[in-house]
């Protein structure tokens, strides 16, 4: 026995978009693997379906020509089927009166069908009535028949059908029955009354045009319901005012063909009750989000589904079990929505084999009609830090139960929009942008929750502590983002004690959230969330935020010495977690020449305040900056060393420990850098450290932005260098 030639076959006419097109490559694959050539193997690759075969061009034309013996595709459980006497009737009287061998699997079919139909004068009335015929069918039914109904709904735990969103609810799409019009372009495309059901001219034309894309101008004027939106029709869609349906006949007849291998297996079909748009492979609940044209009211009961794209060689039986078994899993449970799903692809928790995925959405568009909407293509490979998401979408999750209620103010539902489509940037492209895009939409749905204290007090709680890892994904080489984190990556008293135990010491985030003692959860009352006791920066912007914080925070430090002289308190307002998150003396400096965005450095700020800090696993970060004095600096190290964070240790081993006042702060928050200069260099003289400038002068808002610049930590390096342009008599600090 000679080995056979084999031909690869580029089915341009195949792409992954439209779902018809898409669906027409899967019945191609289904059909001459079932009955010419079992060996056959299908694959995508460059957007084209590929299919290797024995059969070369024109064989294969051939076998579709004078072979192919259609599917028994029907569906008595729907008006409109062809099976009551108000229905179109030319499809199916046309094949159940014909004497071709080609369709007699679809005469014994409908013969069986129509006999379980027979007591019914009109299509079933839902319940009963129709779960009875339908579980008539599938008593009857066997081979591919069964698997068409298999396709076109489930039974769910409670005994009831559901439907997979693709195929409507049943194989219809409102009054448009699937089955029906398949059975009509099969009457179109061969001669039913002829012996052998031979194609009718122009049939082999729509045929190459339909594998090969060759041009055709002998379309019909049908309906192909939601496969392929560019065919709804509309106004000026062509000449004359209102565009016509154009439809290859032969592409609606291979769709359907290729929609059997979507039949349900056992485990889809056991979780259908749950999630019935989910009752067939790769399908979940709409998400909303993650494309262009994305709406709220996209989130319909249809979903959306995810068709798998493989580049090796697959058999019929290993591309049916892919969908047979098609599943996702995220951290153990199924995916339910796109978020999941996406979340799925990028960890690569998917079936073997698939590289891509093309995401559809069952959507309203065109009026009422549902169409089914790519909504773009999805890489199967593993991306950073998508363990990170762990940590963010449980909260999220929490938010879109609670944005999605009938009594939630519309700008809550935006903000989970936000952090919804920031979770498939991260997903799908996971730059470090993204990530930074997800804790920003958080925090801002964060604040969402204060403006409707009420509404939110039993429904929502503050974000959780995030691990350290988010920091190092978020980063970006910025001074907005440095003076972000160096805002946030404080704590200090606010202890009316002065309790020097650091373990009771408040990070800045409680002056924006009315954090109750844990500081995990909301300070809650009768009337809903209360306003926090420190909580004195929310809705304010960033100059006027910053300035507010070291007021509240010098407060606390002054009453903290009055109560407690020994207290080790009195000198330190703010506190970085560790020195090296501090901002750089550039960063500073920009931001005090107004060359940065104060809108972003607090949105940055409010955004990694629920970035646990306080844990060792940050790692340096810190670059050196240029050794520069200028008088900028200079004011601006005095000041700042009259309000430090830390004493300042000399080589020579001296201390020295500079005890912030308060009066130096309101100073600058009034515009007298003068008088505030003074007061601070006096206070530096007196611990030992006299600075090299004696007099300093600037106008009222250069005083109130150095006032701002005093809530930013420092890192060490600067905070040296600070102390090095003061220092008169040379000696550096170490």
């Amino acid at each position: 026995m000679t080995e056979q030639e084999i031909h690869v076959h580029q089915l341009t006419g195949c792409r992954p978009t439209p779902l018809a097109h898409y669906l027409k490559a899967l019945g191609i694959l289904r059909l001459v693997a079932s009955d010419a050539d079992p060996n056959a193997r299908g694959w995508w690759k460059d957007d084209v379906f590929h299919l290797a075969t024995v059969l070369d061009r024109e064989s294969l034309e051939d076998y579709f020509l004078n072979d192919y013996s259609p599917t028994p595709l029907l569906a008595p459980w729907n008006g409109g089927s062809g099976f009551y006497p108000k229905d179109n009737k030319t499809g199916i009287d046309g094949i159940a009166n014909s004497t071709a061998p080609r369709f007699e699997n679809y005469r014994v079919a409908i013969a069986q069908a129509k006999t379980v139909a027979a007591h019914l004068e009109e299509k079933p009335k839902k319940g009963v009535e129709k779960n009875q015929l339908v579980s008539a069918c599938r008593l009857s039914w066997r081979g591919t028949a069964l698997q068409w109904l298999d396709a076109a709904m489930a039974i769910g735990n409670d005994g009831e059908p559901v439907f997979p969103a693709m195929l409507g609810t049943g194989g219809n799409d409102g009054r448009l029955d699937f089955t029906s019009n398949f059975m009509q372009r099969l009457v179109g495309l061969f001669d039913v009354e002829s012996e052998t059901g031979a194609p009718k001219p122009n049939t082999d034309l729509l045929l190459k045009s339909a594998f090969w894309e060759t041009p055709n101008d002998k379309l019909e004027t049908a309906a192909i319901g939601q496969f392929l939106p560019s065919s709804a029709g509309a106004p000026n869609g062509s000449n004359g005012f209102s565009g016509s349906i154009g439809v290859n006949p032969w592409d609606f007849v291979l769709m359907l063909e290729g929609s059997i291998l979507f039949c349900s297996g056992l485990s889809r079909r056991c979780q259908a009750s749950a999630l019935p748009q989910a009752a067939a492979p790769f399908a979940v609940r709409g998400s909303g989000s993650g494309y262009g044209s994305s709406s709220s009211t996209d989130v319909g009961a249809r979903g959306e589904q995810w068709m798998p794209l493989w580049n090796q060689a697959s058999i019929i039986t290993e591309v049916r079990s892919l969908f047979r078994e098609g599943r996702s899993e995220i951290n153990g449970r199924p995916a339910v929505r796109g978020t999941d799903l996406a979340r799925a692809v990028a960890r690569m928790g998917v079936a073997r084999g698939i590289n891509q995925f093309e995401r559809y959405g069952y959507i309203e568009r065109n009026g009422l009609s549902n169409l089914a909407v790519p909504l773009g293509r999805f890489q199967v490979s593993p991306r950073p830090n998508q363990r990170l998401l762990d940590e963010a979408t449980p909260w999220i999750d929490r938010l879109r139960q609670v944005a999605t209620d009938r009594l939630a103010p519309a700008s809550m539902l935006q903000a989970y929009r936000a952090c919804e489509q920031a979770v498939f940037n991260c997903a799908q492209f996971s730059r470090s942008q993204d990530f930074l895009d997800l804790l920003i939409a958080m925090g801002q749905a964060e604040d969402q929750f204060l403006q409707s204290p009420k509404f939110s007090a039993d429904r929502v709680q503050p974000i959780s502590k995030l691990s350290p890892g988010w920091l190092s994904a978020i980063a970006e080489d910025s001074a907005n983002f440095r003076l972000g984190v160096a805002l946030a990556a404080q704590y200090g008293p606010l202890d009316a004690k002065g309790n020097h135990d650091r373990r009771r010491w408040s990070s800045v985030r409680s002056h924006w959230l009315p954090l109750d003692a844990s500081g995990f959860r909301f300070e809650k009352g009768e009337r809903g969330i209360n306003l926090g006791p420190d909580q004195s920066a929310a809705g304010l912007d960033l100059q006027r935020a910053t300035i507010e914080i070291m007021h509240r925070r010098l407060l606390a430090m002054n009453r903290g010495a009055t109560t407690n002289p020994n207290s080790n308190v009195k000198c330190v307002p703010l506190q970085l977690y560790h020195p090296h998150l501090g901002a750089k003396w550039e960063d500073v400096a920009a931001f005090l020449n107004y060359e940065t965005n104060d809108a972003r450095i607090l949105a940055i700020a409010r955004a990694v305040m629920a970035i646990d800090f306080a844990k060792d696993q940050l790692g340096e970060q810190t670059s050196l900056e240029k050794a520069t004095s200028d008088g900028t600096k200079s004011l601006f190290g005095v000041l700042r060393l009259a309000l430090p964070t830390q004493p300042i240790q000399m080589r020579s081993g001296s201390r020295h420990e500079v005890q912030s006042d308060a009066t130096v702060f309101k100073r600058l928050t009034a515009g007298d850098v003068s008088g505030a200069f003074q007061l601070a260099a006096r206070k530096l003289s007196n611990a030992g450290l006299r600075p090299k400038m004696s007099l300093a002068f600037g106008a009222h808002s250069l005083g109130v932005r150095l006032a701002s610049a005093m809530a930013f930590g420092l890192n060490a390096h600067t905070y040296k260098r600070l102390a090095m342009t003061i220092i008169a008599d040379g000696e550096e600090p170490r």
